[in-house]
């Protein structure tokens, strides 16, 4: 029989604090359910909770819930050609399909609440962070929050969307450019700059989103207005002879890489649209995977791949290891509070 007992995460639950980058929460009341049930010493790895505890092939699902809702972020690989809404509605069906199996019912109007922490291009690929329930609350945190990606960059054309699904507006040379005229480029886009959005954004204008209107010819690059973003870093790491530059950037919340590529190009005297974008870091969180070196305090995860996303079990267990990483980042935070203490 598994055992439904929340195995301690501190020496004193009454005053473990979990943390979410929107704050600090109180851990008993707010903290991610899928961490305080996964209890690695008595509960095998990808048995989580009294969500799973039921046995299969029951007749009839209880008539009121017999298990909380769960709290908690965890964080996926977003594939590619799927929208970050995408993967949010993925997530959210395979926790209702479950949930219901234990009283909890949804209608199309009340649905487990579900959100992410930064919208992903279509195209691009990489980490996603997911917030279930009271975990939503953390997730402003990571739309300001600090992002690392990993992209290619292709030179001769520009693009209406600056990536390889836009149609082509302008052709130029690119004999030209050097690896080393693309770094003195970067350099210059490097710090807090101005960055105008592109068109095909997920930006609102009087309610209605700028790829909606591009798509319309309802809007031009002039009329959208520059913002302040901080780039932190901005490295080329390679160029071919096909035009081809690698890049890694380092950046806060708001930047477009795709408009710093086309920037990039036009500094250089050429034109150049993204063609591969994978998000290595979001936030505390990057994968275990990637070679791109992380922001100071991030922490490796193992990201939730697309064939897990109907795996409830791999869900609930991945709202626990985010949360371990968030408590440790937090321990080492108060240990350094300490150290620097009189």
């Amino acid at each position: 029989m598994l055992s439904t007992a929340r195995p301690s995460l501190a020496s004193n639950s009454s005053e473990m604090f979990s943390f979410l980058v929107g704050g600090l929460l109180p851990g008993p009341r707010y903290a991610s359910r899928g961490a305080l049930l996964v209890g690695r010493a008595a509960v095998p790895p990808r048995l989580v909770g009294p969500w799973l505890s039921v046995a299969s092939g029951a007749a009839e699902p209880p008539t009121v819930p017999t298990v909380p809702l769960p709290d908690g972020v965890l964080v996926v690989h977003k594939p590619q050609n799927w929208t970050s809404f995408d993967v949010v509605a993925k997530v959210r069906n395979t926790l209702q399909d479950h949930l219901r199996g234990h009283g909890h019912k949804f209608t199309g109007r009340k649905k487990l609440k579900v959100g992410h922490g930064g919208t992903l291009d279509p195209m691009a690929t990489g980490l996603l962070v997911i917030g279930v329930g009271k975990g939503c609350r953390a997730l402003e945190g990571y739309l300001k929050g600090a992002k690392s990606d990993a992209a290619v960059a292709q030179l001769g054309s520009e693009t209406d969307s600056q990536d390889a699904v836009g149609s082509v507006i302008k052709h130029a040379t690119y004999d030209h450019v050097t690896e080393d005229a693309l770094r003195e480029a970067a350099a210059a886009l490097t710090g807090e700059i101005l960055q105008r959005p592109p068109i095909f954004s997920a930006i609102k204008r009087d309610g209605k989103r700028m790829y909606d209107l591009a798509r319309k010819g309802e809007v031009t690059e002039e009329e959208m207005v520059p913002r302040e973003v901080v780039v932190h870093e901005l490295r080329v790491s390679s160029l071919d002879d096909q035009g081809r530059f690698q890049l890694h950037v380092r950046c806060g919340g708001g930047t477009y890489v795709r408009t710093l590529i086309v920037e990039l190009a036009r500094a250089v005297g050429s034109a150049a649209h993204m063609s591969v974008l994978t998000r290595t870091q979001h936030g505390p969180f990057h994968a275990c995977d990637t070679d791109a070196p992380p922001l100071s305090e991030a922490r490796e995860v193992r990201p939730v791949g697309q064939l897990e996303f109907s795996d409830v079990a791999r869900l609930m267990e991945a709202m626990g290891e985010a949360e371990q990483v968030l408590q440790a980042l937090e321990e080492d935070r108060d240990d350094d509070e300490d150290d620097g203490a009189p």
